[in-house]
């Protein structure tokens, strides 16, 4: 394994860890005061250990483990991005600019779906 290969395979789990831990901040500020908020951070810790032992352990089974992680990071992301747009619109004024600067961030979690769709196409593409 040639160095620039071993980097990336340490740097791809390594942004979902980063993530995860972003995540799970943001929510913690929030006092987890609903469930609904350990739904991503779960998701994306678990995301983050199955890519890790996918990147150095070559078997069909992690693959596919990380190939469901990534859809359920997506549907989670994409599910969290519609709570916070609910979040927003329940403050005074609705979904104004202002309401979305200081309130619950809806492009965060789509951010995250699209990166996790990426990850997933380039799994499907063998890559």
């Amino acid at each position: 394994m040639e160095i620039t290969e071993l980097i990336s395979n340490v740097l791809h789990p390594f942004k979902w860890v980063l993530w995860a831990l972003a995540t799970q901040l943001f929510h913690y500020r929030q006092n987890f005061y609903h469930w609904s908020l350990w739904v991503p951070v779960y998701a994306l810790w678990a995301l983050a250990v199955t890519l890790a032992l996918a990147e150095f352990v070559e078997v069909n089974w992690t693959a596919r483990l990380v190939m469901v992680n990534l859809v359920i990071v997506i549907a989670s992301h994409v599910w969290g991005a519609y709570l916070h747009y609910v979040g927003v619109t329940k403050r005074v004024g609705g979904a104004n600019l202002h309401n979305h600067m200081i309130g619950p961030p809806v492009i965060l979690p789509l951010i995250v779906a699209t990166v996790s769709a990426l990850d997933l196409l380039r799994f499907l593409q063998g890559d």
